[in-house]
C-alpha cells in the first residue's frame, strides 16, 4: 500500500511539474465546440481544438458549418445552401478569457472549394467566437459575433 501511494504521489509530482512547465512557457489550450447563435437565431455548429505555444505560434484546427440552420446569414455570402470553413492555426495568442488565431484553411460554398486565410476571436468568459474570412473577395467578411447556445469552449 506504502509503495502504490509514494508511485502515486511520485505521478502527481510529474504532472503538476510538467503543468507549471506549460505554464511557464505560455502554453495554453483552446478545445470545445457545439452549436451558436447570434440573439436567438441558431447560425453555426463549430469546433475548435488549438493549442498556443506562447511565443505567438498556434497549431490545430478549426470548423465552422453553416448549412440550413444559417439562411439568415448565408444571403451575405451570395449562398443558398451551405458553408464550410475548415483552417489550421498558425499564428495565435491568449490574453486573460481571449483567444485569437489565424491561418490558412479553405470555405466550400455551394460545392465550390476556395483556400482562404482566417482569423477567429474567441471569448472563454462569454462563450462568443467571431470568424473573419481575410481574402474571400471582393473583400475581407467578418460574421457576427456567435454565442453558444449548445456546447462550449475551454482554455487551459
Amino acid at each position: 500500500m506504502t509503495a502504490r501511494r509514494g508511485l502515486l504521489a511520485a505521478v502527481a509530482s510529474v504532472a503538476v511539474a510538467l503543468g507549471a512547465q506549460n505554464a511557464a512557457a505560455g502554453t495554453m489550450h483552446l478545445s470545445g465546440g457545439g452549436t451558436a447563435s447570434v440573439g436567438n437565431v441558431a447560425f453555426s455548429q463549430v469546433a475548435m481544438n488549438v493549442t498556443f505555444s506562447g511565443t505567438g505560434s498556434a497549431s490545430g484546427t478549426f470548423n465552422c458549418l453553416m448549412a440550413g440552420r444559417s439562411k439568415g446569414v448565408l444571403g451575405g455570402f451570395k449562398l443558398s445552401h451551405i458553408m464550410k470553413v475548415q483552417a489550421t492555426p498558425t499564428t495565435g495568442s491568449v490574453t486573460g478569457s481571449i483567444a485569437t488565431f489565424s491561418g490558412p484553411g479553405f470555405v466550400i460554398m455551394d460545392g465550390q472549394r476556395a483556400n482562404i486565410e482566417v482569423s477567429v476571436w474567441v471569448d472563454v468568459a462569454t462563450q462568443q467566437f467571431r470568424l473573419t474570412v481575410l481574402d474571400l473577395a471582393p473583400s475581407p467578411i467578418t460574421l457576427d459575433t456567435e454565442t453558444f447556445s449548445s456546447g462550449g469552449v475551454n482554455l487551459r
